[in-house]
């Protein structure tokens, strides 16, 4: 054979082998296995009248150590992560069937019927906001999933504290919304009409627990799902409110925020009333059978 066609033979074989180490590659980049046959491969046709300094072998040796070690590392840590990530999941079960209040700016309504009387029984959830100092007024809305506009109300003046929304599940003009997931959008100011700064929570009873990308989220009986991370509290069902310090402070005027109420009832409560007597102070929502406030 020629010198010719066995430089071709072995040119042939050595692009054979790099390409069934890229046929094992997952990805794009080089592994530290695809390093070594570019290293070796290197010394083998190397120029013998001119070959590789001992210091440059060295340092290629060096980088393929450095290789291997970084990917060693990659694995060790990709491994750590899915068990961190199945633990997490883990404890997360021991909410199931606790209230949490986590921070968001979405709330559900959701309608169920009995299945012996036909009796149908509609339920939102809550929505609350803390306000760090006095506010002088603001404004709260209701947006569902197209982001158009469901509800609107304007929030009376308030003191510091922690106050609830529930809406009633219904259009400003006063026809039922349907049920779905939707978003509060929520502008307040302080009483020289600057902006004041909220913090804002909605809160629900976990059902079960489900991991997406990575992410572990509590899924609520209403069918929402909460990311882990933004969970603020936990606690049995109906405690939250309590947990929370809701004030209980009385406004003086008999009437509070919500136009559809009458008079008595809870302060800071934004459900609102029933349509009649007995409406809420400082209420954020209209009246379960009347029209909402404006």
């Amino acid at each position: 054979m020629s010198s010719s066609a066995l430089i071709q033979s072995q040119l042939t074989n050595t692009n054979n082998e790099f390409g069934q180490a890229l046929a094992k590659q997952k990805g794009s980049a080089l592994d530290k296995d695809a390093f070594m046959l570019l290293l070796v491969t290197q010394f083998k046709y190397q120029d013998p009248l001119n070959p590789m300094e001992d210091k440059e072998f060295i340092a290629q040796l060096s980088q393929f150590s450095s290789l291997e070690q970084l990917m060693n590392l990659n694995e060790s840590m990709t491994g750590l992560t899915d068990a961190t990530n199945s633990q997490q999941m883990i404890n997360a079960t021991s909410f199931i069937g606790k209230e949490v209040a986590a921070y968001g700016t979405t709330i559900s309504k959701k309608t169920t019927k009995n299945a012996t009387t036909g009796q149908e029984t509609t339920k939102v959830s809550t929505y609350r906001y803390a306000i760090g100092s006095e506010m002088g007024a603001g404004t709260i809305n209701v947006y569902d999933s197209s982001k158009q506009l469901v509800y609107s109300e304007t929030l009376p003046a308030r003191a510091a504290g922690t106050y609830k929304f529930e809406w009633n599940g219904k259009y400003s003009d006063g026809r039922n919304a349907p049920d779905g997931v939707y978003t509060i959008g929520l502008s307040c100011n302080d009483p020289n009409g600057t902006a004041l700064q909220t913090d804002v929570m909605i809160d629900g009873k976990v059902e079960g627990v489900v991991t997406e990308n990575g992410v572990t989220y509590l899924q609520l009986d209403d069918g929402r799902n909460v990311p882990l991370a933004q969970v603020r509290m936990v606690g049995n069902e109906g405690a939250i409110g309590g947990m929370l310090g809701e004030k209980n402070e009385d406004k003086g005027d008999g009437n509070g925020g919500n136009n559809a109420g009458g008079t008595g009832g809870n302060e800071n409560d934004d459900s609102g009333g029933t349509g009649g007597s007995g409406g809420s102070e400082n209420a954020d929502g209209g009246g379960t059978d009347g029209a909402p406030s404006a």
